[in-house]
């Protein structure tokens, strides 16, 4: 098949220089070589910018970016999206693997197809350890081809995965919430609604697990913000009026979540009395805000019809104070030793 459009990979680097070499080395050796590969530089203070420059002065379609510390990769995605000069883009963290044939995999099946978007196979990457979970298609078929709100709905539940090649026009006029380190998951969701198709491909992408520094590995205050990502994802299925079933799990996980990280709250120490204020408001003006009448008995006679009983007693426990005591006795051993050091 002719390959004849730019493909343009975007990575946001932060202190990345354990695993910077893999990762780029990966994606130069590409056998698709259309390419421009964006690493946008968010002030290290490791030796990452320097991998970034010695790679760019022997690899002309490497571009490296330096902005201030920003903290969170959405504010990376909302400055290279000018930047992007390809018909399709991809996304990368800074210590994932492209197999050598990821990006012609993907090109060849979209050429194929003319779908906006193609998803690669993925592993869940730990290095020393065999037989990796991985998500091959739609339940293994490669050949399903999906429609857009199909594909909002079946990666809800992670039946697919979010790193596809994305056709660019599906990102040009989008803008990723800054107020939360993962609002990804929620502009991922956008792009698959409005796509013509969704489609798959050979090709693997190792999305690494065993990094203990990356950001979804680490608990700290910006994990608390992840109910905006929540509740935009919420009222983005209300007004594309995804099907009941699908609007009231995403509210079960809410409230779940929310209940967690409202027990962890009130179980740990924040160091920085500061911190622990803005958790707190934040708590507390997100509970007033979102978690109302409405929100609470918007899916009850639902749930009721369904026998989902453990969503009805969630929302009766919801304002209990014994539950966040019992939460305290049994898990903060717990949520201490995982989250925290």
């Amino acid at each position: 098949m002719q390959h004849n459009y730019l493909v343009s990979i975007f990575i946001p680097v932060y202190n990345g220089e354990k695993y910077l070499n893999e990762t780029l080395q990966s994606i130069v050796n590409q056998t698709y070589s259309n390419l421009e590969i964006l690493l946008v530089d968010d002030s290290s203070t490791d030796s990452s910018l320097e991998i970034l420059n010695n790679f760019a002065l022997n690899d002309n379609r490497i571009k490296v970016f330096q902005k201030e510390n920003g903290g969170i990769v959405p504010k990376s995605f909302n400055y290279i999206i000018p930047h992007l000069k390809g018909e399709f883009f991809y996304y990368s963290s800074q210590d994932d693997i492209f197999s050598i044939d990821l990006i012609e995999k993907m090109v060849n099946r979209q050429i194929e197809t003319k779908a906006d978007t193609v998803l690669p196979d993925m592993e869940f990457y730990f290095e020393n350890k065999k037989n990796n979970k991985k998500i091959i298609g739609l339940n293994l078929d490669r050949n399903a081809v999906l429609s857009g709100r199909r594909a909002l709905i079946e990666s809800l539940n992670w039946n697919i995965h979010g790193f596809a090649l994305f056709k660019t026009s599906l990102i040009e006029n989008e803008f990723f919430p800054e107020d939360a380190f993962d609002s990804d998951e929620y502009v991922t969701r956008k792009m698959f609604l409005k796509s013509n198709k969704v489609v798959f491909s050979e090709g693997t992408f190792f999305y690494r697990q065993d990094n203990s520094e990356a950001i979804t590995k680490t608990f700290s205050k910006k994990n608390f913000y992840v109910l905006k990502t929540f509740e935009r994802l919420y009222n983005l299925l209300k007004e594309n009026k995804i099907e009941r079933e699908y609007i009231y799990e995403t509210q079960f996980n809410f409230l779940r979540v929310y209940l967690r990280l409202a027990s962890i709250y009130s179980i740990y120490e924040f160091k920085n009395e500061i911190d622990r204020r803005e958790i707190n408001l934040f708590l507390s003006s997100f509970k007033k805000s979102t978690f109302n009448t409405a929100f609470y008995f918007d899916n009850f006679f639902y749930a009721i019809n369904k026998m989902r009983v453990k969503f009805i007693l969630f929302m009766l426990i919801f304002k209990m104070p014994l539950f966040f005591y019992i939460v305290k006795c049994i898990y903060s051993k717990k949520y201490n030793k995982q989250f925290f050091k």
